[in-house]
């Protein structure tokens, strides 16, 4: 079921800042005459053109205002090989499901060299990659790997659920989100030991929602101020205990039937009793138990294999 929210409703930021994709090595940002646009230009706030030579991939699309050529296919073909993976791990095999935006058929990526905004950002049909290095390699490549897992993987939500603006909770969709980044890519560290849980607990217990990730239902939800790099590695750890078999024992398919549940217009939190078995409030009154149990008995996250 399609069902479109207002325009004028953006999707809150889906920043990954805490990842550096080095220095900014070109310091003078040239001139931008071009007027071409994409998808971009429609579902988020930056209304930015590109250089006109775009490069096509299996799966994407890539614009940029100024990356080389060599840049551009380089990140499209990383994009597609962690994409294939993606799909490997949600087992998803019928790509002709993806709802794309109206007048799109395939994915797009925009690298950002010169625009202000050091954002990565994904929105229906596509994400904002930015890099201010002339190459993609070394610790860059490293960053690039987990941005584009994290930031396909919100791509792949909204082209199941088709429309502007995704369903699921900020710590859910982030949550996931990380999580699948970190199982390929070590540029951000997860939380691996119960004495870091316990430290973000004695950090947080006085200020609002107590550090509680379960808590962060929207982007308005953060306390002022907070370290939204640290909330990213707690929602990834709850992610990680729920389809952990040492956790909730939930699966990847379980969150794609998720999904499917908001494009049929089913609540969050009615999908999320249903498939994994718990309510989002219950899971919240319990987050910090449950995760001390997980964490005491496997403190070091496995990584995939996908």
């Amino acid at each position: 079921m399609k069902r479109m929210l207002r325009r004028a409703m953006w999707f809150a930021p889906l920043l990954i800042v805490l990842i550096a994709l080095g220095c900014k090595d070109d310091p003078a940002s040239p001139s931008i005459p071009q007027t071409e646009k994409g998808a971009w230009a429609r579902y988020t706030p930056f209304d930015w053109t590109h250089d006109g030579r775009p490069h096509e991939s299996t799966y994407f699309t890539i614009y940029s205002d100024a990356a080389s050529d060599e840049m551009k296919r380089q990140l499209g073909e990383i994009a597609d090989e962690r994409f294939v993976r993606i799909l490997r791990l949600f087992d998803f095999d019928d790509v002709s499901e993806f709802v794309y935006p109206p007048g799109y058929s395939k994915m797009e990526i925009y690298i950002n060299r010169h625009h202000a905004e050091s954002i990565n950002w994904a929105y229906w049909g596509g994400f904002i990659f930015t890099i201010r290095s002339p190459d993609i390699s070394g610790r860059r490549y490293e960053s690039a790997v987990y941005i584009v897992r994290h930031e396909s993987t919100h791509v792949f939500e909204f082209l199941i659920e088709g429309r502007e603006s995704l369903g699921t909770d900020v710590w859910f969709k982030e949550g996931i989100a990380t999580h699948v980044g970190c199982l390929e890519s070590t540029a951000l560290r997860t939380i691996r030991s119960l004495s870091e849980l316990e430290s973000w607990i004695s950090q947080n217990r006085n200020i609002p929602g107590e550090g509680n990730p379960i808590r962060i239902h929207q982007h308005a939800d953060f306390p002022d101020g907070a370290d939204r790099h640290e909330y990213y590695r707690l929602f990834e750890l709850v992610v990680r205990y729920i389809l952990d078999d040492k956790g909730m024992g939930n699966s990847y398919q379980d969150v794609v039937r998720l999904f499917y549940d908001l494009r049929d217009g089913l609540s969050f939190s009615a999908s999320f009793e249903n498939h994994f078995g718990i309510g989002v409030s219950d899971l919240e009154d319990e987050v910090f138990d449950r995760l001390r149990a997980y964490l005491s008995t496997n403190a070091v996250p496995v990584r995939a294999t996908d």
